[in-house]
C-alpha cells in the first residue's frame, strides 16, 4: 500500500460502507458556505478515482460566482421545464417505489431546478477532448461518485444535476467558464 492509498489517521468520517449505504441525492441544498479546505478534499477524492487507461482526462470547475450560477441556473431550469420534468411526470415510478414517494422525489427535483443557483458552490466535472459520447463519459463517472461520497462523509448534501446534458442546444448559451 502506498502513502496515497493509506487512510488519513486524523479522519473522523463514518465507515465507508455506511456512507455508501446512506448517500442519497440531496436536492434541497443548504446555502451555507463550504470552506476551501473541504472543497479541496472533495476534489482530491475525485482525482483519486480510476479512469480508462488511468488518463484522468478531466477538469473540475469550482463555481461560486452568483452571476454565473444565476445564468446557468436559468438554463438548467429551462432544460428541466422543457424536457426533463415532462418525461418524469408522465412516467411511472421505478419498480418497488410507491407513487407517493415518486412524487416527493419529483417535487425535490423541481425544487432543485428552481433553487440550484442558491447552492454555495458547484463542482462541475468536464471531460477534455472531443465531443463526449455516452461511453466516453464513463471514465469521469467514478470521479463524480467519489466526490458525492466525499461530500457525504464531510457532512455536505450534494447531488449530480445533469439536466443540461440532455439539451445540447442550450450549451452554446452557457457563459464562457
Amino acid at each position: 500500500m502506498t502513502d496515497r492509498a493509506t487512510p488519513d489517521a486524523a479522519s473522523d468520517t463514518t465507515d465507508l460502507f455506511e456512507i455508501i449505504r446512506t448517500t442519497r441525492s440531496m436536492r434541497r441544498l443548504k446555502p451555507d458556505p463550504v470552506p476551501n479546505e473541504l472543497i479541496r478534499k472533495i476534489l482530491e477524492a475525485g482525482v483519486c478515482a480510476p479512469s480508462g487507461g488511468n488518463m484522468q482526462r478531466w477538469q473540475f470547475l469550482v463555481i461560486r460566482d452568483p452571476k454565473v450560477k444565476e445564468t446557468v441556473g436559468a438554463l438548467y431550469k429551462r432544460a428541466w421545464d422543457e424536457q426533463v420534468a415532462p418525461r418524469y411526470r408522465s412516467g411511472e415510478p421505478a419498480p418497488g417505489m410507491i407513487r407517493e414517494r415518486f412524487l416527493r422525489l419529483l417535487d425535490a427535483a423541481e425544487y432543485l431546478a428552481n433553487h440550484i443557483h442558491k447552492a454555495p458552490v458547484w463542482i462541475v466535472p468536464c471531460l477534455e477532448g472531443a465531443t463526449p459520447t455516452r461511453t466516453s463519459g464513463s471514465s469521469i463517472y467514478p470521479a463524480v461518485q467519489n466526490m458525492l461520497l466525499a461530500a457525504r462523509a464531510l457532512g455536505f448534501p450534494s447531488c449530480s444535476a445533469p439536466a443540461l446534458l440532455r439539451r445540447p442546444a442550450l450549451h452554446q448559451q452557457l457563459p464562457d467558464l
